[in-house]
């Protein structure tokens, strides 16, 4: 049998999971609408920064689209074992972003992207041995025999490409 202090963290853990993964995937599901039709005139009591940017974000409807569906994505691989450390890696990468516009365009909504963030680290620390082989893989020295010719050889014709490719895109 668990001791109650196991219960208890498990109970947490899962509560994190529940609320970072549900608000994900409602922010996800709701946000090509969020920026629909944003009138900009009628906004005076939002900051200057906060306008511009809810006006980039209103220009077209595939962005918010397209980060809908990644926090759709991220909100629901939190709920499985399997996919829950690429699911918080996912959604650092969104939330890191957004809360850097929030921070520079002034945004209210600060707080609320931050405090999303602390949940997803918070999900990596309870997952650290799982965290821990992802970084070993990923930064694993990988031993094998490098061909220095052949390097020498890549090296030279992406030179060759990088010259020439404003002359040709």
């Amino acid at each position: 049998m668990k001791t109650i202090k196991e219960k208890l963290t498990y109970i947490i853990y899962w509560i994190i999971i529940f609320i970072s993964s549900s608000s994900m995937i409602i922010y996800g599901i709701l946000k090509p609408f969020q920026f629909e039709s944003f009138p900009i005139n009628n906004n005076s009591g939002l900051s200057e920064g906060h306008k511009l940017m809810w006006s980039f974000y209103s220009y077209s409807a595939t962005y918010p689209i397209v980060i809908g569906i990644c926090e759709l994505i991220g909100g629901l691989f939190l709920l499985f074992n399997r996919t829950r450390i690429f699911g918080c890696i996912l959604l650092t990468i969104l939330l890191s972003n957004i809360i850097l516009q929030d921070y520079l365009y002034e945004i209210k909504a600060l707080n609320t992207a931050i405090y999303y963030q602390l949940l997803i680290i918070i999900i990596l620390i309870f997952d650290k041995e799982k965290v821990k082989k992802v970084f070993r893989e990923l930064f694993r020295i990988n031993r094998k025999n490098k061909n220095i010719p052949l390097l020498i050889i890549a090296l030279i014709i992406a030179i060759l490409f990088k010259l020439f490719e404003n002359k040709f895109l």
